[in-house]
């Protein structure tokens, strides 16, 4: 049996270092990778596909938070993974915008006891189902609108989006306002509050 590939995306050394040793003691068969590059974008869907399982911590940084869950939405967009996914969360808003997005993966409050962590580590690893990310269907965006969405949280304008993406800023309105409706937002607020 060949070794199942565990991804740790953390910012945290002590976050991965615990982990490890976990892991390491009661499950020998695991090989552990670090990676830490939230704030570049680093935490991309194409690096999470490429492991058996991925435990993911999201941080109090918006930014941060904002890069795993596009990641997220990316992996359910453009490839048929069967990495299964654990997303550790200290911050309420990751579960909101989740939410606001349709966007349904298995979620731990770190502030869980340890037995319990451990108990869920232990379930992740054991299991042999593919631990997807499932999307409300209703709620699916295109890449085109993900990317609006995500750039709006990310603080920018509607006029800088199309700057960079070299299109007129009436597709961008256009993809915003389609976004919103699948979303079912009344307004960016809604989605602004959840990710402040």
């Amino acid at each position: 049996m060949s070794k199942n590939n565990v991804l740790v995306i953390s910012e945290c050394k002590y976050s991965y270092v615990g982990l490890s040793v976990l892991v390491k003691k009661h499950y020998g068969k695991y090989d552990i990778r670090l990676f830490s590059d939230f704030m570049q974008g680093g935490s991309k869907a194409e690096k999470i596909i490429k492991h058996d399982i991925a435990l993911i911590f999201t941080s109090q940084n918006l930014e941060q938070s904002v890069n795993v869950i596009e990641s997220l939405v990316s992996m359910h967009q453009q490839y048929n993974t069967k990495t299964r996914i654990l997303v550790f969360y200290d911050d309420e808003r990751v579960v909101k915008l989740l939410s606001i997005l349709g966007i349904s993966v298995e979620l731990v409050s770190t502030r869980i006891p340890l037995y319990s962590l451990q108990e869920k580590i232990q379930n992740l690893l054991e299991s042999k189902e593919a631990g997807g990310i499932k999307m409300q269907k209703t709620r699916e965006l295109s890449p085109a609108e993900s990317d609006v969405i995500f750039n709006l949280l990310r603080g920018d304008s509607l006029l800088h989006i199309a700057q960079k993406r070299g299109t007129h800023p009436k597709t961008i309105f256009s993809q915003k306002y389609s976004a919103m409706k699948k979303l079912r937002l009344r307004s960016m607020s809604t989605i602004f509050v959840a990710g402040k």
